[in-house]
């Protein structure tokens, strides 16, 4: 069996109280927050921000979401190549809210196979919600980053999967998630895990007792503590009240809670089925969990419903073809830029001439540095973020940053909606991998800069 050698998370930096939920649509608050994506965030995204905390290459990416923002097109390779992947073999899992751990599993048989040395498997769902539900209050965005190798501080000891193909959770093409989760939770949910997880102590020739803590991805959180009680184990921290429920990215958000303590433990994972992993975790695996919970800020009912796009009308003028995309991707999706080979100057974008010394194609490639700092600002109200025609209450800001090791860049600034607080000269900031804008049905990606973490 394979390990898990390291763990990220990403949880987007803002935050809604459900109160604020409860006071706009009038149902009653399940108390707590949720995690909020930006407007310019989605799966890819996210998946790309946590995975790229990670360190060391991978040779095989596995992504995971329920919520990819394309219907034809590979979100895996994407993720690689904002990762300045090379000969990567790319696998999407979707369709269901345990696709992270059909990836896991998937990885922990091609890395104790020797197919893989090493493999990323990386979950994140934004799910586009309708207001006024009551999956509003449930479902948060996020995303988790795994490595699995031959050799790690976590073993996966064992795993079993069944499948039971109740109606369970649904969301037709096109349309935002809406379904009746009551049959699910009170027929499928307990059966499903404690079926799977049976069968797998079986065939480790185990008891529950053998194991020293449960975590289960679950249609809400009563759901997982009756289960977690009936068995007569104690309910470990779900992360609904301060999270919510992030679709297929929670298995990965249980364990990654886990990892920080030696001990074995059980994962499952609930979706028209389940699947139960057995882990042994032997040195403690620190992931940035806890900074991502500290790191967060608050917004308004109102500013959630623009980030999600559904108060702001986005008109974006002409732009780049997507041939243009296509061959700039190094460029603009790696982000690589260019070093003169006469006077050593490292500018970007990539041109034929140095912008220093006019040396004409005499250049070597170098990838750009994550952090730099504000070398100066502006914030326009003429134009809303992401270059869109303006609305008056949403501003653009823009700032040239100087990269660490060389490179001064003009990048959109985000994480910012109507507070610019932090924004000046000589702030420290990092590279986010981001949507940029939609245009002719297709979203175009690349970098901007927020202030740290």
């Amino acid at each position: 069996m394979a390990s898990i050698s390291d763990c990220s998370v990403y949880l987007p930096v803002w935050k809604l109280k459900r109160e604020e939920i409860a006071k706009a649509t009038g149902l009653p608050s399940m108390g707590g927050e949720k995690s909020v994506a930006h407007w310019d965030e989605d799966s890819i995204t996210m998946a790309v921000e946590a995975a790229r905390m990670l360190k060391g290459k991978f040779e095989a990416v596995f992504f995971a979401s329920t919520s990819s923002p394309f219907k034809i097109k590979q979100s895996a390779s994407f993720i690689a190549s904002a990762l300045d992947l090379d000969n990567a073999f790319t696998m999407d899992f979707s369709n269901s809210f345990r696709a992270s751990t059909n990836a896991l599993i998937t990885a922990n048989e091609l890395v104790d196979s020797g197919k893989f040395k090493r493999v990323l498997v990386v979950a994140a769902d934004c799910i586009p919600i309708k207001p006024g539900s009551l999956y509003e209050q449930i479902y948060g965005d996020g995303a988790v980053a795994i490595a699995v190798e031959k050799e790690g501080a976590a073993k996966i000891i064992g795993y079993n999967s069944s499948y039971q193909p109740l109606p369970g959770a649904w969301m037709l093409k096109d349309e935002l998630i809406s379904f009746d989760a009551r049959l699910d939770a009170i027929f499928g949910y307990a059966s499903s895990i404690q079926r799977s997880a049976m069968s797998l102590l079986g065939k480790l020739g185990m008891s529950p007792m053998d194991f020293d803590r449960i975590v289960a991805s679950a249609p809400d959180p009563k759901s997982y503590e009756g289960l977690l009680k009936a068995v007569g184990a104690k309910p470990q921290e779900f992360f609904f009240k301060n999270v919510g429920i992030l679709g297929t990215a929670h298995p990965m958000l249980l364990l990654a809670s886990q990892l920080d303590r030696t001990g074995r433990i059980l994962l499952g994972s609930y979706g028209e089925g389940a699947d139960v992993i057995a882990i042994e975790i032997n040195e403690p695996v620190q992931t940035n969990l806890g900074r991502m919970l500290e790191s967060r800020k608050e917004i308004s009912y109102g500013e959630y419903l623009y980030n999600k796009g559904l108060t702001a009308n986005r008109d974006a003028p002409d732009r780049p073809s997507i041939a243009k995309l296509w061959r700039e991707e190094k460029s603009v999706i790696r982000f690589y830029g260019m070093k003169c080979r006469k006077c050593g100057t490292i500018s970007y974008p990539i041109s034929r001439c140095c912008v220093e010394c006019g040396a004409k194609d005499y250049f070597e490639e170098v990838k750009l540095g994550y952090r730099g700092k504000i070398y100066t600002f502006t914030i326009d109200y003429l134009v809303s973020p992401g270059n869109y025609i303006g609305d008056g209450a949403h501003p653009h800001c823009v700032a040239v940053v100087d990269l660490d090791g060389g490179g001064r860049v003009l990048f959109e600034v985000t994480d910012t909606l109507t507070d610019f607080k932090g924004i000046e000269c000589d702030a420290e900031v990092e590279r986010t991998f981001r949507l940029l804008f939609e245009k002719n049905n297709f979203r175009y990606y690349g970098w901007k800069v927020r202030l740290l973490r």
